[in-house]
């Protein structure tokens, strides 16, 4: 069995109201009073609501065009480095539950592998913070594939570098959208919920290989 993992959600734990919260005390009157604001919950989480993070989590735009982006709808006196704190505010510390299980699949020869939607900076913060991530067999960031889920391409994307079988892999995502583009290749899906409660399974599949 293989594991094919989110991160947002799944793997690591966010909080866009912590964002949303910090750009909204950054955003000059004009800005937060927009009947089409700059950032919003659901885009945060690849909503595509958000046309300015659809392009930063594909790789179309430089984290300094990004961050340039938005200072221009913040207050004069904002700075480019409030921006990026308040756009790296979501994202919790990581779990040592969390650690210890990606450790404990690597000592059993459970290979699982990574497919997120991610950004740039956020990818530095992982490589920062969450060491046991760079365990998995393959990562596979939007970014740097350039493609998005739930486009098809980025689950072809997976299969076509890693050969993995998708009716061997159990894939686990927060978001149904992500789910129902992996079903049509075989996926065994699993979504994740708030109270984490994928983790029992993956716990289950350890203790089988033991």
């Amino acid at each position: 069995m293989n594991l094919l993992f989110d991160l947002g959600h799944v793997l690591i734990d966010i909080d866009p109201k912590r964002t949303l919260h910090a750009f909204g005390q950054l955003l000059n009157k004009q800005s937060s009073e927009s009947s089409k604001p700059l950032l919003t919950a659901d885009g945060l989480l690849g909503g595509h609501t958000s046309r300015l993070i659809d392009l930063y989590q594909v790789g179309q735009i430089t984290t300094d065009q990004f961050l340039t982006t938005a200072l221009k709808a913040c207050r004069e006196d904002a700075t480019k480095e409030q921006v990026l704190d308040a756009w790296l505010a979501m994202l919790l510390p990581f779990r040592e539950d969390k650690a210890l299980l990606l450790r404990q699949l690597n000592e059993q020869h459970i290979p699982f592998y990574i497919l997120s939607n991610i950004n740039e900076t956020h990818v530095e913060w992982t490589k920062r913070n969450c060491p046991e991530l760079q365990l998995a067999s393959g990562i596979f960031f939007s970014n740097e594939m350039h493609i998005a889920k739930p486009d098809a391409a980025a689950y072809q994307y997976v299969i076509d570098h890693t050969g993995i079988v998708p009716e061997q892999t159990l894939y686990i995502d927060d978001l149904t959208a992500n789910l129902d583009a992996a079903r049509p290749f075989g996926f065994q899906c699993l979504q994740a919920t708030d109270d984490n409660a994928w983790m029992p399974t993956v716990r289950q599949l350890i203790e089988e290989k033991m």
